[in-house]
């Protein structure tokens, strides 16, 4: 376990995370800066309450589109096993 500090939305942020996790604090916080500049500037006259919300939804939806892709993986494996069976069985 050590300290790092992150900065987001200007804030800094001091953590005590597990080392093996620097990498993924260190994105993260590119990633939501990332965001937040861009629908800041998309969005300028909306409320800072309005824009969090904006960021916070991004990064749902990437997580449940990232769940998704993880459970398909195991059928699409199974369906490409079950077409290579079918080509074995069928003459040229």
């Amino acid at each position: 376990m050590f300290n790092i500090n992150i900065t987001v939305n200007g804030v800094r942020m001091p953590l005590h995370i597990s080392r093996d996790d620097e990498v993924i604090y260190r994105n993260a916080e590119k990633l939501f800066n990332r965001f937040f500049r861009q629908y800041s500037e998309v969005y300028s006259q909306r409320s800072m309450e309005e824009i969090l919300t904006l960021v916070a939804y991004q990064f749902a939806y990437i997580v449940s589109k990232q769940g998704m892709n993880q459970d398909v993986e195991p059928l699409a494996e199974k369906i490409q096993q079950l077409n290579n069976q079918l080509r074995e069985l069928m003459p040229e």
